[in-house]
């Protein structure tokens, strides 16, 4: 089936963001899940999955988007690891979908400054 390594990678970092919300992170956040979204459904395209497989991992996908939504909270866009966790999804989302699939090429310099911020506050949930 798609590689799990794309969502899992992704996600755990966008999951395990302290809550922060502002447009522009929320539209980083956003702007991640789909690219996200979009490329495990090139990926079930090159397999031969049965169209009802297809159709149950769409909804799946989905939920991924809206619990990302869910775990934004509310903090001014002053808070010391707002524009860290922007850079961070930026920089993933601009990854090709090959790199995404592969969990070593998932690290990018701004992930790693971002998650050390976020061990050293004591933020991650």
């Amino acid at each position: 089936m798609i590689k799990q390594c794309i969502s899992a990678t992704a996600f755990s970092l966008l999951l395990a963001m302290p809550s922060l919300h502002a447009d522009e992170l929320a539209d980083a956040a956003q702007a991640l899940c789909e690219k996200v979204k979009s490329c495990a459904m090139a990926q079930m395209e090159g397999q031969e999955l049965t169209p009802e497989t297809r159709q149950m991992m769409q909804p799946m996908l989905d939920s991924m988007c809206t619990q990302v939504r869910s775990r934004v909270g509310e903090v001014p866009s002053s808070h010391a690891l707002y524009q860290p966790a922007v850079a961070c999804m930026q920089s993933m989302n601009s990854m090709t979908c090959e790199n995404m699939q592969d969990a070593g090429e998932m690290v990018t310099p701004e992930c790693d400054e971002y998650e050390q911020l976020v061990n050293e506050s004591g933020a991650a949930n």
